[in-house]
């Protein structure tokens, strides 16, 4: 933390200004915007890094109150809720823990408390609630897309409209899985953004992420599979709006999500010990991508949790 007053007083200001910069040029460049929005965290978790968790939330305030009168009351609560908790987050509690992933669990928890605050403050504003789907919306944005398809015959075009209204309509049940995931990757990717820039800068460093092929998640997580089945089972037969269906639904969601973490690290382990580093990734990106091979690598990552396969590796 840094001693001087008035030096930490100019840093802070530097920093929040960066922070601001970042987030209004992540919005206004139409393409290049994306990849400067990895970017607009680290200030933030410098801030939160380097000076008391006040001045960081000060700081973020300051950098909300600009944001507002540039691109309204939504733009400052996004860049405040979006990416200043976050940011702030990551900083305080590197500050106080050693490892990456309990840094990084309780800034996914931060994250996501955050964008819950965000949901429910813009739906009052709004009136658009993300929790539940208007039909007419539905028919305009499945005609919006199927006119991109006027060369298909009308039975393709039936069968595709049915599978889109149907994709369309389950988003709402989805909700809170998709937030909860949203808020882990924005947590990691921030982590992984800001750490880069801080060893670019030689100033303080977050510690290291473990390697993927070392991922592996607790045999509890296996019950958490369990219960989303009966839990499935229960709702089944309770209507499609029952409260364990839901429940069910997003736990499922959740849970196969870090199996298949976990059979995509086996597979990136094996590909190392046979030496092949370059293609690895790409590897990945197939598992993701292809629901048949994402489907083999959940099983793995269940079999994984039990046997332990990566420690067969490489015998």
């Amino acid at each position: 933390m840094e001693h001087n007053p008035t030096r930490g007083l100019v840093e802070s200001g530097l920093l929040v200004a960066l922070a601001v910069v970042l987030f209004l040029a992540s919005h206004f460049l139409p393409i290049a915007g994306v990849a400067v929005a990895l970017v607009c965290p680290a200030p933030l978790v410098v801030l939160g890094l380097r000076h008391s968790l006040g001045r960081a939330l000060l700081g973020t305030a300051v950098a909300m109150v600009i944001v507002t009168t540039m691109t309204g009351v939504l733009g400052g609560l996004f860049f405040g809720l979006g990416f200043g908790a976050t940011g702030i987050a990551l900083g305080y509690f590197a500050r106080r823990y050693s490892t990456a992933v309990e840094i990084l669990l309780y800034a996914l928890l931060v994250s996501l408390g955050a964008k819950l605050l965000l949901m429910v403050i813009a739906t009052k504003m709004t009136g658009i609630n993300p929790f539940s789907v208007d039909p007419e919306e539905v028919r305009r944005m499945t005609d919006a897309a199927l006119a991109m398809f006027s060369q298909a015959t009308p039975e393709t075009l039936g069968v595709v409209r049915s599978q889109m209204e149907g994709m369309l309509s389950m988003l709402p049940l989805l909700f809170p899985a998709l937030l909860v995931m949203a808020s882990g990757v924005d947590a990691f990717l921030s982590y992984a953004v800001s750490a880069a820039v801080l060893r670019r800068l030689r100033r303080e460093t977050l510690p290291p992420l473990p390697s993927f092929e070392t991922w592996r998640f607790p045999k509890s997580i296996f019950w958490a599979l369990l219960a989303s089945a009966v839990l499935l089972f229960l709702g089944s037969s309770s209507g499609a709006g029952s409260i364990p269906l839901k429940i069910g639904v997003n736990l499922r969601i959740l849970v196969s999500m870090l199996f298949f973490l976990q059979g995509s690290a086996v597979v990136l382990a094996f590909l190392k010990s046979r030496k092949i580093g370059a293609w690895r990734w790409g590897v990945f990106v197939l598992l993701l991508m292809v629901p048949f091979l994402s489907q083999l690598a959940l099983v793995l990552g269940i079999i994984d949790m039990w046997f332990d396969i990566r420690s067969r590796i490489g015998r």
